[in-house]
């Protein structure tokens, strides 16, 4: 119930932002933040206490807070090839994709490829 508020109050986010017009969407550079990543799409949906969470830190990954995902993030990440990045590879692969029980829509999976694209703001990438 938690997780699907979250993708409510996240999905009304982006269309109140779309709204704004172009300058002001999450397509812009500026909200292409390891903040927004995080807060806005992987901690609802990657970061619950079942999986990829601090507590339960699933396949040693945790992406429910900015400094626990920049430190997830950072080696699965390729802003060289985004679609290589392992991250980008789970979210997308056809058997046993990310999240297991309820994939990443589709702007999600583009907003990440464009964030990861655009040089992966916040990380401390070589």
């Amino acid at each position: 119930m938690v997780r699907a508020m979250s993708r409510l109050f996240f999905a009304g986010t982006l269309l109140a932002l779309g709204a704004c017009g172009a300058e002001e969407g999450p397509g812009n550079q500026r909200f292409l933040t390891l903040e927004y990543v995080t807060e806005g799409v992987l901690a609802p949906s990657c970061g619950n206490a079942q999986c990829h969470s601090s507590f339960r830190n699933e396949g040693g990954y945790a992406f429910d807070t900015v400094s626990a995902a920049k430190r997830s993030l950072e080696p699965i990440v390729n802003p060289d090839d985004p679609d290589a990045s392992l991250l980008m590879i789970v979210l997308t692969r056809a058997i046993n994709r990310m999240p297991y029980d309820q994939p990443l829509p589709a702007p999600d999976i583009a907003y990440l490829r464009r964030w990861i694209a655009a040089g992966a703001e916040g990380l401390d990438l070589p």
